[in-house]
């Protein structure tokens, strides 16, 4: 078996460990950060052996599929060049298996990289929170404006933001149960405490369903199960104390669950954006509205909700599987099925639980965010996704 060049090898290592710390950079650096990784991977494809197409083929076809059809409905659409950008978003979702699954893999540990991006995403979450609580510390209790002075100080809007600090403490809890570290609770706890002052709601439960799983399939002893289920506990009240977090709670029972007749809170606006994208899917389950209608058709609904209050022109069904199974039809619903069931199927063959839990958190968010249409949710996806698929421990090997 050939030796891959050496330097072509480190290349790859560095630009892997950059884009594991993509919570720092700003899009465009990302971006040229993708497209310097796969220069670099196909050289290396080109220098020695890769993974054999039959092995990894169904996986990465399964895992593009999105891009795939995006991509092949844009010339049919009234605007092909606002379809073609609505594809182009999805690009890592297709990228980033080849470049990982179908090239020669670089040589590092898999917890390197999971390690970068979990102290990225700390850095990132300090970046944001430190100053605005320290020159405004009257946010504390106003959820909507630190979540905005948050966005300005950090350059991430803070959903976002909740995405990458809730996975990198995933990464870290799954970490400390095989083998417990100070250094690696340190990255847990300011991670988890940042997410909750941001007040994110669906991110804060996926985070609490993602660390159930984690617990429960662990082979914890009795007592140390105890010990486990106290911390659970104590973690699920920081939670549920944050104050930020504690109002938006309180919001979404304090609201009826219904279309809103006036503006008003956050929970009322989503309940307006269910009401479009259920409306609209009635009418177009099928064959989809075409991508680059599904904004413009959600404006107009909205348009007679509220006095038009939410109408600005930008608004998606802040659901994911919506989001496709509109702008594409029935082939978008199975494609947003496949990119999640391919994945665990393979990481419970695996006895993989980290990967299992990411799968669960990010297909939980998928569902009140348009998450995988904007490059800091598709590129932290196809990441950490491609990642845990690629990068398989010998001992996890054993068990499959």
């Amino acid at each position: 078996m050939p030796r891959l060049e050496p330097l072509s090898d480190r290349a790859a290592q560095g630009l892997l460990l950059l884009l594991a710390a993509q919570a720092l950079w700003p899009l465009r650096a990302t971006a040229i950060l993708l497209m310097a990784f796969a220069a670099v991977q196909l050289v290396r494809a080109v220098q020695g052996p890769a993974p054999p197409w039959k092995v990894h083929g169904l996986t990465v076809l399964a895992l593009g599929l999105p891009f795939l059809l995006l991509a092949l409905r844009a010339p049919f659409c009234a605007d092909p060049h606002a379809a073609w950008l609505v594809a182009e978003r999805t690009v890592p979702l297709l990228l980033m298996p080849v470049l990982l699954l179908l090239a020669p893999l670089p040589t590092m540990p898999r917890q390197v990289p999971l390690d970068v991006f979990s102290l990225a995403a700390l850095l990132l979450g300090m970046r944001g929170m430190v100053p605005v609580l320290l020159d405004q510390p009257d946010l504390w209790d106003e959820p909507r404006a630190l979540r905005e002075a948050f966005a300005a100080a950090s350059g991430m809007h803070a959903v976002y933001a909740a995405y990458h600090l809730f996975l990198a403490a995933l990464v870290q809890v799954v970490a400390i149960a095989h083998r417990r570290s100070p250094v690696r609770l340190a990255l847990l706890v300011p991670c988890i405490l940042s997410g909750a002052l941001l007040a994110s709601r669906m991110p804060v439960l996926a985070f609490l369903v993602a660390l159930g799983l984690v617990l429960r399939r662990l082979p914890f002893p009795a007592a140390r199960w105890r010990r486990v289920a106290a911390g659970a506990g104590v973690l699920a009240l920081l939670l549920v104390a944050a104050p930020t977090l504690r109002q938006r709670t309180l919001e979404v029972f304090s609201t009826p669950p219904a279309v809103p007749a006036v503006a008003g809170s956050d929970t009322g606006e989503r309940w307006a954006l269910l009401h479009c994208g259920l409306a609209l899917l009635e009418e177009h389950a099928v064959t989809g509205l075409g991508p680059d209608r599904v904004r413009g058709a959600m404006d107009m609904c909205l348009r007679g909700i509220a006095g038009g209050a939410y109408a600005d022109g930008h608004h998606g069904p802040h659901d994911q599987l919506l989001l496709w199974w509109l702008g594409l039809g029935l082939p978008g619903a199975a494609a947003f099925a496949l990119l999640f069931l391919v994945p665990l199927r393979l990481a419970r063959q695996r006895h993989d639980l980290l990967h299992q839990a990411l799968l669960v958190f990010v297909a939980l968010c998928c569902l009140t965010e348009d998450l995988l249409d904007r490059q800091w949710g598709v590129v932290l996806f196809a990441f950490l996704n491609t990642w845990a698929l690629a990068a398989i421990e010998p001992r996890v090997r054993a068990t499959s």
